[in-house]
């Protein structure tokens, strides 16, 4: 995959094809997480989410990982630090360019794991290598915000315009950068299989996208006597 070629076109790319439904599902949830203090973003793009969570998040540590240079250049300027743990509203912001699954993030480090629109990129296979390398990123009570596109389970209308929006999302990426991924795998099984439970999700345009929160509960200990 390489996203550089469509860095420059994104933001209006993204909105001929949804408006500004995207960056409503990317940021849904934010108030829920405003007690997170480490934040790793995967597959952040041109820096939208990354720019509103320094608002929300005013003191959390993020390391903001992609991998395209150039999504990660755009996100670094929107964001207006250095790259190298610079700062914005007393946030410090690490950019770090790295391609999943293969780059093993700091283990049981972060409180807060960001996937939004990046997890169907991937096999299932390299999905759940993924979903295990971010898994293990995760601190006991961690959280996880994960936005994506889903085919919902409703009336068959919904359900065929979302194949059909899938379907030719997945066909210009192909074309345009090379994913090599042709359908959607449920990401849900894996999150579960890691400890993370539902919490809350909202869906949009038919609920064709979704927004969702995950929390990872802490096991409890042996019982005493």
């Amino acid at each position: 995959m390489n996203f550089d070629r469509m860095a420059p076109h994104y933001r209006w790319l993204e909105f001929l094809f949804a408006g500004g439904t995207l960056q409503r599902c990317r940021t849904a949830w934010l108030e829920k997480v405003a007690h997170c203090r480490s934040v790793l973003i995967t597959g952040e793009g041109d820096g939208r989410f990354l720019e509103e969570c320094t608002k929300r998040l005013p003191e959390a540590d993020i390391l903001c990982v992609d991998g395209s240079p150039g999504m990660l250049a755009l996100a670094q300027k929107r964001t207006l630090t250095t790259g190298d743990g610079g700062a914005r509203d007393g946030a410090r912001i690490i950019f770090q360019h790295a391609i999943l699954p293969g780059w093993e993030p700091p283990a049981g480090q972060f409180d807060l794991i960001v996937t939004h629109f990046f997890l169907d990129c991937f096999t299932s296979e390299d999905l759940r290598r993924v979903v295990e390398s971010l898994a293990a990123a995760a601190k006991p009570d961690a959280i996880w915000l994960l936005a994506d596109f889903r085919v919902p389970d409703r009336p068959p209308p919904a359900r065929v315009r979302a194949r059909m929006v899938i379907a030719t999302a997945y066909a210009f990426f192909r074309i345009v950068t090379g994913l090599k991924v042709g359908r959607l795998t449920d990401p849900f099984p894996l999150l579960e299989a890691q400890g993370f439970r539902l919490e809350r999700m909202s869906g949009r345009s038919w609920g064709m996208l979704y927004s969702s929160v995950w929390r990872r509960r802490r096991q409890a200990g042996p019982a005493n006597g």
